[in-house]
């Protein structure tokens, strides 16, 4: 399903207002719906305290399934807060009414702090803008990092990024997030986007791992496995044996 920038503004909107109810944080959220993004800024060190940081997803059950539509596919919430929900909503709310939105998301992602370059990334599939240029360099900045938590919301679910990422920079990503402990499980059209190449870089990545007695996460084993290199069965049948039981695929 997809929708345009605004529809999924609407959605993440309407979540976030249920999830609130009655109180402060729908206040918070009227009050900063027309601030300019240097406004923002300011308000955006009060926002955890007014508007709190539950899981944006009351429900247990429902937090790997509930998302909102995007104009790139949908955008899993089930790992989000409240209070990332309103600096995502209210800083893409406030880059749209610029003339150039993605321009001004990386001025603010610039001067950020890690909160806000967190939102700034997540905000990326919530702006419209032909001007793709300074969205991609927000995506190749939170890259070059070794930041968990900039990594994980340019490449863990985000699906302007995947939309956006070529197949070289695609294998990068992946390969940066495993060497950094990422889920790499969490991108999106990791399957699909797999192929012999990265299949290689997996294998001799593993084969680093097993040499520095360091395990290796299972999701190698499974995007190795869509391309399988010789040896590769043998290799999989013997780690069903494997002595350390986290080691061990079953």
């Amino acid at each position: 399903m997809s929708a345009t920038p605004a529809e999924s503004r609407a959605a993440l909107d309407a979540l976030l207002r249920a999830r609130l109810g009655d109180g402060p944080g729908v206040d918070f959220l009227a009050a900063h719906a027309d601030d300019d993004v240097e406004t923002l800024r300011a308000a955006f060190a009060d926002l955890r305290r007014i508007v709190g940081a539950r899981p944006l997803v009351a429900s247990f059950q429902e937090r790997e399934t509930v998302s909102v539509p995007t104009a790139w596919g949908d955008l899993v919430l089930g790992r989000w807060t409240t209070d990332t929900a309103a600096r995502v909503l209210l800083l893409a709310q406030a880059v749209q009414r610029t003339s150039a939105p993605y321009a001004a998301l990386y001025a603010a992602y610039d001067l950020g702090d890690t909160e806000t370059r967190v939102a700034a990334l997540h905000a990326l599939s919530f702006v419209d803008d032909p001007e793709e240029d300074p969205a991609l360099e927000i995506i190749a900045d939170a890259g070059r990092t070794y930041l968990e938590q900039l990594m994980e919301a340019a490449w863990c679910g985000n699906p302007f990024t995947a939309a956006h990422l070529d197949d070289q920079q695609y294998r990068k990503a992946v390969l940066k997030a495993l060497f950094c402990g990422l889920d790499v499980s969490r991108f999106i059209g990791l399957e699909d986007r797999a192929d012999a190449e990265l299949a290689k870089s997996l294998c001799e990545f593993a084969d680093e791992r097993e040499a520095a007695g360091r395990p290796v996460p299972p999701a190698v084993w499974v995007v190795s496995a869509l391309h399988p290199r010789p040896g590769l069965v043998a290799r999989l049948i013997g780690r069903m044996e494997h002595p350390l039981p986290d080691e061990r695929l079953v």
